[in-house]
């Protein structure tokens, strides 16, 4: 039996759920990554049904994604998670992707945060009567996710403004809708040359229907920083390391 402080899930990918090149997109990775947290919290009765009726709940505030291999189409592929550490505050959540052979091809970390959906600030999780929660002593070798450091003021931009199929049940912008537009930042040429080997988010203020905002990026050492504000100040800030293809394996 599957211990409690672990939950595993596969998928098939099919094609019609990949990228440009044929591949799992950061995107879906990210959906997966929600997909589990949420079915591991609700397993363990820290869970929005719980939660919601002390009026708070989980908001993801830092995810970092550090892919090995990609899995492609009409490809099995698995995720495990787990809990690292939890506080009053916020929980520390990991994963690991393997292929359909068991091989690791990808780890994840992410931050998790309460919220008081009432006064939309920071909730205290004291308040919460839970049994001992599970913490795994799986490991993540992989680097927590980093600062993101001020881009000048006079770094490339565009502007979106946000539509109502952005928004998630809490009517604020959804996780993989700021994804989607900082990957859509770059052309295609960009995808067909190099692959995002690392990806770092950091949430910092929500954004809500009709806001339009500016989307800053700066690319350097082959490492690219950027940030989404709302009227001057950063709602997210992201990173890519970006890794140039394989002319033969396509990774």
């Amino acid at each position: 039996m599957e211990p409690a402080s672990e939950l595993t899930r596969t998928w098939f990918l099919a094609a019609g759920d990949t990228d440009a090149e044929g591949r799992i997109p950061l995107p879906l990775v990210a959906r997966r990554i929600i997909e589990l947290a949420t079915e591991h919290a609700n397993a363990l009765g820290i869970g929005y049904a719980a939660l919601v009726q002390k009026g708070i709940g989980w908001v993801l505030s830092r995810m970092s994604i550090e892919m090995y291999s990609f899995p492609g189409i009409n490809s099995f592929y698995t995720l495990r998670t787990w809990i690292e550490s939890y506080n009053r505050r916020f929980s520390e959540r990991n994963f690991e992707m393997t292929d359909a052979d068991g091989n690791v091809i990808g780890r994840m970390r992410t931050v998790w945060a309460a919220i008081d959906f009432r006064r939309r600030t920071g909730a205290d999780l004291s308040a919460v009567e839970t049994v001992d929660i599970p913490i795994s002593g799986r490991e993540c070798p992989i680097d927590r996710t980093p600062r993101i450091p001020a881009l000048a003021p006079n770094t490339a931009a565009a502007e979106y403004t946000f539509r109502y199929c952005d928004l998630d049940f809490n009517r604020h912008v959804n996780t993989l809708k700021y994804i989607e537009l900082i990957l859509d930042q770059w052309p295609l040429e960009q995808y067909d040359q190099y692959i995002p080997r690392r990806f770092d988010i950091l949430f910092h203020h929500e954004c809500l229907f009709g806001q339009t905002v500016t989307i800053r990026r700066n690319t350097e050492g082959g490492t690219s920083h950027i940030d989404i504000q709302h009227e001057g100040v950063r709602a997210v800030a992201a990173a890519i390391r970006w890794e140039e293809r394989s002319p033969i394996a396509g990774e």
